[in-house]
């Protein structure tokens, strides 16, 4: 299950760190609010090759809590933009909020098979 937790924090942390040069490219927002991306994309990627290489796994578990703390403030936040708004949002709103709560969802999966797989590999 580590391994699996660990394939996908390489993936995910190599597809957020591109995803949010995409998304901010030409407008960056105030640095506190973009470098927590790269802060989290660093974690998983780090993480995941340790874990792979048969490292340590407390770095991937570290970046799978960072990036669902992070995409928890993030997917709320977007969340409630929309509730409070309806549909004078905007598709664009909408859309990203969805994406957002994708990724969400997946930094939780990450987390728990991370979690799963610290305690099996101690047993």
């Amino acid at each position: 299950m580590i391994r699996i937790s660990a394939w996908l924090a390489v993936v995910f942390g190599l597809a957020l760190a591109v995803l949010e040069a995409v998304r901010n490219w030409g407008d960056w927002q105030w640095w506190p609010f973009w470098v927590v991306d790269y802060v989290a994309a660093t974690l998983l990627v780090v993480g995941g090759v340790l874990v792979l290489r048969r490292g340590p796994a407390h770095w991937l578990t570290a970046g799978w809590g960072f990036a669902c703390a992070m995409f928890w403030m993030s997917f709320f936040g977007h969340f409630d933009e929309v509730l409070r708004q309806g549909a004078a949002v905007g598709a664009r709103e909408q859309r990203l909020t969805l994406i957002i709560g994708i990724m969400f969802g997946l930094t939780m999966l990450g987390f728990v098979t991370a979690l799963a797989g610290t305690k099996n590999a101690r047993r």
